[in-house]
């Protein structure tokens, strides 16, 4: 691979190195943007926030914190070994969009909402990007003028796409109109045919984190069956003497459960969090460029 070439020089291997507390200062700054930002900005339009919007208590940093830091230390270690010397704004702008992706996954995550601010802000960065890199003649990420709006445009008609599948089959909202206009933006930086690899890696991951919650949620429904049957073998008389005070804690347990679903409101929202895997998409696409690209042309090559 031609990046590795980049650590054999000192100062290649320095900056690899300084990508490490960079990533872990960028990551606690996301979770600090994301605790301070206005409350109406994690809402649907007219939405009244909530207490804990408003008290600005949202994300930890240390519940989460080291394991996004670690994974963003080394995207911008592996972006900045494919986008080296001569190549400083590709690297300072795709850190940027990388900044703005690990808020709207915690955003989306925790309250499935995308804020318009940080979509903006992801496409700014990605259509500066994009403009310099087809002025300056370098077209290391755009072969065409065009390549940024047929990206934007194919990313954001794909995503209303499922969005309508989604509510065909489920009767409601799918992804919501966050998704469309996140990934118009991934496009202006993407291009055509990195949009299509975008969105692939974000259904990859879809998919695979998918499968691994309905593992974990098969295997707690199994341990619980156990759990059952082992009561079930009980003797009759601990059966009876557990009886009345069973049915004194249900009866508490029913009027609590009133209670909360009176007062509470169920955390999320009807539409699927798609965002964190656009995320994912969006830092795996920089960090990996060169070597996404290199698979597709030994793939091509096999026709």
């Amino acid at each position: 691979m031609q990046f590795l070439n980049y650590l054999q020089s000192t100062e290649g291997i320095i900056w690899v190195i300084a990508c490490i507390p960079v990533g872990f200062l960028l990551t606690a700054l996301a979770y600090f943007v994301i605790n301070k930002v206005p409350a109406k900005w994690l809402c649907d339009y007219n939405e009244t926030p909530s207490e804990e919007l408003l008290n600005g208590k949202r994300v930890f940093y240390k519940k989460s914190g080291i394991i996004v830091s670690v994974v963003m230390s080394l995207a911008l270690a592996m972006c900045r070994m494919q986008f080296g010397n001569g190549q400083d704004i590709y690297f300072i702008l795709m850190a940027v969009i990388m900044f703005f992706a690990v808020m709207i996954a915690a955003s989306d995550f925790k309250y499935t909402i995308i804020p318009d601010q940080f979509t903006i802000a992801i496409g700014i960065a990605g259509l500066a990007l994009s403009t310099y890199d087809i002025l300056s003649g370098n077209k290391i990420l755009h072969g065409n003028w065009w390549s940024p709006i047929v990206g934007a445009l194919i990313g954001s008609v794909v995503m209303i796409i499922i969005d309508l599948l989604g509510m065909l089959i489920y009767k409601q909202d799918g992804m919501g109109f966050g998704d469309v206009k996140l990934f118009f933006a991934v496009g202006l930086f993407t291009g055509f045919p990195g949009t299509i690899y975008a969105l692939i890696i974000s259904i990859i991951t879809a998919a695979i984190c998918f499968v691994v919650v309905i593992l974990i949620s098969s295997g707690k429904s199994g341990s619980g069956s156990d759990t059952d049957s082992n009561e079930m073998a009980e003797s009759p008389s601990d059966i009876k003497d557990e009886n009345t005070e069973n049915s004194e804690s249900d009866t508490q347990e029913d009027s609590t459960e009133e209670t909360d679903d009176s007062d509470g409101e169920v955390s999320g929202g009807s539409q699927l969090a798609f965002g964190p895997y656009i995320a994912i998409a969006v830092i795996a696409y920089s960090a990996l460029y060169n070597i996404i690209n290199y698979l597709v042309g030994l793939y091509i090559n096999l026709f």
